[in-house]
């Protein structure tokens, strides 16, 4: 009886309550029109012995504009909208990339932007979900599906607060990491 009822714990209504609590999650995310924040990032290498450090704006529009606009230390301008991501460098000028021709490509950028989104099936397209915590404190860990993804990242880990992504840990599969910290306007 005794292991009975703790199958039952262990499987039955705990079980369910990480997913109940990443719909809730979810809902709340897709509920939100537009987003816009500043954002400090830190790129940790094994190379060097300092993080190199970005700073700049995050916009999110519903359901599929995201733009990373980095200011510091050189600009940088990262746009995605439906199936195109625009990149523009000092270096390179403007370039274009259809995100269907670029599979590494598209789960980065829905990491955030489907995220953001409240669009779990996107994000099961491309990630396995593991999600912690409740709405006012939560942790989603995506690890990639595909090979050519999980070539370059072995996991991105959001956390946030109800409706809002607070941080975006990417961990790459070289063992480097960055950090990107959110803060609302």
């Amino acid at each position: 009886m005794k292991r009975w009822l703790a199958a039952l714990l262990l499987c039955g209504p705990l079980a369910g309550f990480g997913q109940e609590s990443l719909d809730q999650v979810m809902r709340l995310l897709a509920a939100v029109p537009a987003v816009e924040g500043d954002f400090r990032e830190e790129k940790h290498l094994a190379a060097l012995r300092e993080p190199l450090v970005a700073t700049g704006r995050l916009y999110y529009r519903a359901p599929g504009f995201l733009r990373k606009q980095t200011l510091f230390p050189q600009a940088e301008d990262y746009e995605a909208d439906g199936d195109w991501l625009t990149v523009e460098t000092p270096a390179a000028g403007r370039r274009q990339f259809d995100l269907n021709g670029y599979p590494q490509l598209r789960p980065l950028v829905e990491a955030i932007r489907a995220t953001q989104a409240g669009d779990r099936k996107t994000l099961e397209r491309f990630y396995r979900l593991e999600f912690e915590g409740a709405p006012a404190s939560w942790s989603l860990r995506l690890t990639p599906l595909a090979p050519e993804a999980a070539r370059y990242v072995t996991a991105i880990v959001l956390r946030g607060q109800e409706a809002r992504i607070a941080s975006v840990e990417t961990l790459e599969a070289g063992g480097d990491r960055g950090v990107l910290t959110l803060t609302p306007r």
